[in-house]
């Protein structure tokens, strides 16, 4: 190969490696993107990885885009809890580059203010369509979404790590005060099995509670007493047999109750041997008219 072909060569590879900073509009950006993975070099100088790269990200995304990535980025050194651990620009664990540039097509919609670009493009033989939304923002256009199988970034609710901390413990000094009531007084009856479940709840939250479980071998548990508001359920606390107990009431997200008894400090002076009553749940579909209670 002639010199001539070398020189080129390299200017074009120079030119991938550079970003799209000479990008005449979004579908440059978009084809970008994917025809740079099959380019020499390390994989953070590529697709939507360089763009997205905190050094880049304001100069391609737009503030919105900024701030999801901004607070992606403090959960760095706890992977296990960040918002995302996947690539937007590419589906999958692996892929392969060459195949990718090689089948890639770019369509566009939009105005002089919006444009949605579409990449569509086979990896390891699958078809995949991942969708970029562009906006005119600081007199550049930049990507404000992206949409690919199963996923649009902008219904990824991500906070900060920080955010999320503080919020926590505001929920938790909520729940240790005893959160105001948002209902009105009301009766909720439970029957499952050998089970049953009844909250008399007052207007302040505060909640007469009447439980029996008979469980295996014919040991049973059955406690009665009030228990308070948290914001999430009711816990009842007090000294029984020269001990604490702590037990709790929880509604879990189908609006059923589960209790919760979590260091077995009720069992030894409510249940027998071989019953406890840590974990006994009342879906919601247990509910019943209060009239069906079995006479105490």
């Amino acid at each position: 190969m002639t010199r001539a072909f070398w020189a080129i060569w390299s200017v074009i590879i120079a030119a991938v490696l550079a970003g799209p900073v000479r990008a005449e509009g979004p579908e440059d950006t978009v084809s970008w993107i994917y025809t740079s993975l099959a380019a020499l070099g390390p994989a953070e100088t590529k697709g939507l990885a360089y763009l997205s790269a905190p050094a880049n990200r304001s100069q391609y995304l737009s503030q919105r885009m900024v701030a999801f990535y901004d607070a992606n980025d403090t959960y760095s050194e706890f992977q296990m809890l960040a918002c995302v651990d996947y690539a937007f620009d590419v589906p999958g664990n692996d892929f392969n580059a060459n195949e990718i540039a090689q089948s890639l097509t770019v369509t566009s919609t939009g105005d002089n203010q919006a444009r949605s670009v579409t990449a569509s493009f086979r990896n390891f033989g699958a078809l995949y369509r991942v969708t970029y939304d562009f906006i005119a923002e600081d007199g550049y256009w930049k990507i404000d979404d992206i949409t690919g199988p199963g996923y649009r970034v902008s219904q990824i609710d991500c906070k900060a790590k920080t955010a999320l901390e503080a919020e926590i413990a505001q929920s938790a000094e909520k729940e240790s005060q005893g959160a105001a009531y948002p209902g009105e007084a009301a009766r909720y009856c439970y029957m499952t099995g050998g089970d049953t479940l009844q909250l008399d709840v007052a207007a302040d939250g505060r909640a007469q509670f009447d439980v029996e479980s008979v469980q295996g071998n014919g040991h049973f548990c059955m406690a009665r007493g009030e228990a308070r508001w948290t914001g999430v359920g009711w816990v009842y606390e007090e000294t029984l047999d020269g001990g604490p107990c702590r037990l709790e009431f929880l509604i879990t997200a189908t609006q059923g109750v589960r209790l919760t008894d979590a260091d077995w400090s009720c069992k030894p002076s409510l249940c027998g041997a071989r019953a406890a009553l840590d974990g006994l749940t009342f879906d919601r579909a247990s509910q019943v008219d209060c009239v069906q209670m079995p006479a105490r």
